[in-house]
């Protein structure tokens, strides 16, 4: 059913009584369509849909929309409660049959790839802002086109990604109507501390996941920094209201790595951290070749998750993001297109990983995201393709930092799929162009290892094999003692193929753990008892048959024992 829209000429403003000043979110931008053709069965056109969302009407006479910063003027509206309006170029009007849409002198372009799109009031204040890009399309739908972003839930207006996603609507979006992927889902995500980029020597940038509660964010009390420094003052940064800028009392000396903690900083909807709270920063130094390494890549990713790039700051510089560029090779060995990484001045302190994606969601929903702080979205990366290619790493001014020439050959040659798993570099201290200092990701980490410590490495695991099965006692009564018992490995060396057999007593196999899985450095697998029909075996004692090989014919095998108890009542 259409929502109803009334449309009045600006004499109606003097009306006494007829509006009142709106609140931020009053209206918020409630669709998007960056993208139309080729076109899933709407008109080929570029729109941006408002809704009012109060329960009073609002006249939008002298607000302004800007997109990427170009501004357009809206004309005048008056937009009743719980009503939609549909503004595009006057040309595409008529190709909707949908009475609540506006054309607009000079609308703006709406980039495929990212936009920030800001909705102001009169008297400019920020009423709503939406800062996309394509990471919030889930399953790939943007490289499609003719599918619009829609809000799910407008009670969550400033959740921001997590409560938008493409358009389920066969015709590939709602302009006009209520969005096909409305929905009361709750909004369970909090507002965590990313990271920090510095202004100048008195002033840092704290960069958070959610649009914050502004007077909250904005008192110094709630912030900490190391070093013997102290906040005097901080300003809630619009138009997303998402960083923090932090004035302090002294300068930030060089070559000093501080740590910056907030406290009790909410989003915008009461949620608070208490997990990713602290960051650390110094003042940014400029890379040399080999200061950040390329650390691993997934070229070939499972359908509908995106690629990543992994970088590693083996310097003991900080190094600020703005300054880095990724890209392919062209076919004539040139370089391709130059990837931004960030625009918000990320630093990237020494030792850490930061992984490099499309969409961060979509990726730890597949992959074990141990340090999700740890991961980047980013609106592109480099073509890499599935037999070959070659990833550059490089400064803003064209100075390669890193360079990996990749081909798949590079996989484990007992792989029997390889898609969906990474190549791991295997040591820092020898160049990415070595093809045998890659190795594919262990199976017993899920793949891949994005923003976390390589799965496969040489240098760091010691020259000794350990295998060890605790508790060797266990209960698989989920009492939450000892209900699981855990085989852990240390091995010398990447490239580890494994097996591993549960014999009963009288040399039955009961239950097979793991069959050819290629191990990493450290690893473990759980056994809860279980048979191969998953229920749970009789209690006694049991053996772990373990085979342990790799390429170069080493050959391990060993047993452990087991015992498999149950509580006396």
């Amino acid at each position: 059913m259409r929502l109803p829209i009334v449309c009045f000429c600006l004499l109606l403003q003097a009306l006494p009584g007829f509006t009142q000043t709106p609140a931020i979110y009053d209206v918020v931008i409630h669709e998007v369509m960056p993208k139309p053709s080729p076109v899933a069965g709407l008109p080929p056109y570029e729109y941006i849909e408002l809704r009012n969302i109060s329960t009073t009407p609002v006249q939008l006479s002298n607000w302004r929309l800007a997109v990427n910063r170009r501004e357009v003027a809206l004309p005048a509206c008056l937009l009743q409660p719980d009503s939609l309006l549909v503004l595009c170029a006057p040309g595409a009007v008529s190709s909707y049959n949908i009475p609540n849409i506006r054309g607009i002198d000079r609308f703006p372009t709406i980039a495929d790839d990212s936009a920030l799109t800001v909705l102001y009031d009169a008297f400019r204040r920020v009423i709503h802002a939406v800062d996309y890009h394509q990471g919030w399309y889930a399953g790939g739908k943007a490289g499609r086109g003719g599918i619009s972003l829609e809000m799910i839930n407008t009670a969550f207006p400033c959740s921001g990604k997590v409560n938008w996603t493409a358009s389920t609507a066969a015709a590939g979006g709602t302009p006009g109507f209520i969005n096909a992927v409305a929905a009361n889902t709750p909004d369970v995500s909090k507002p965590d501390l990313l990271f920090a980029a510095i202004a100048d020597s008195m002033h840092v940038l704290l960069h958070f996941s959610k649009t914050l509660d502004s007077a909250l964010a904005a008192n110094p009390a709630h912030y900490e920094i190391s070093g013997g420094l102290h906040v005097t003052s901080c300003r809630v940064l619009p138009p997303v209201f998402s960083s923090v800028e932090l004035q302090l009392d002294a300068a930030i000396r060089p070559k000093e790595v501080y740590t910056i903690t907030s406290n009790g900083v909410a989003d915008c909807n009461g949620a608070t951290s208490n997990i990713y709270n602290s960051v650390t920063l110094g003042i940014p130094q400029q890379p040399v070749g080999n200061d950040i390494l390329i650390n691993e890549v997934l070229f070939y990713p499972p359908a509908g998750i995106p690629e990543f790039i992994e970088l590693y700051n083996a310097s003991g510089k900080v190094v600020n993001l703005n300054e880095l560029r990724v890209c392919a090779r062209t076919a004539g060995s040139g370089l391709g297109v130059f990837k931004k990484m960030t625009t918000s001045g990320r630093l990237l302190m020494p030792g850490q990983l930061l992984a490099l994606t499309t969409n961060k969601d979509l990726l730890c929903s597949y992959y074990n995201c141990r340090s999700p702080e740890n991961i980047q979205e980013v609106s592109s990366l480099p073509s890499m393709p599935l037999d070959g290619g070659d990833v550059v790493l490089l400064r803003v001014d064209s100075t390669i930092i890193d360079e990996l020439p990749y081909t798949s050959g590079q996989h484990f040659p007992l792989a029997s799929e390889l898609q969906g798993i990474s190549l791991e570099r295997l040591q820092y201290q020898l160049p990415a162009s070595d093809a045998a200092n890659w190795h594919s990701a262990a199976a017993t980490v899920g793949y891949a290892t994005p923003g976390w410590l390589n799965s496969q490495r040489r240098g760091d695991a010691g020259d000794s094999l350990n295998i060890a099965l605790l508790p060797e006692v266990f209960s698989p009564d989920h009492d939450g003692t000892a209900d699981v018992t855990q085989l852990s490995w240390q091995l010398p060396a990447p490239g580890f193929v494994g097996n591993v057999t549960v014999y009963d007593l009288q040399g039955k196999p009961v239950r097979y753990l793991a069959r050819n899985i290629l191990m990493g450095n450290t690893g473990y697998l759980p056994w809860d008892g279980t048979g191969e029909n998953a229920v749970v075996l009789p209690p006694g004692i049991y053996i772990f048959f373990i085979e342990i090989f790799n390429l170069q014919g080493y050959v391990k095998r060993c047993k452990r024992t087991v015992v498999m108890a149950r509580k006396l009542n």
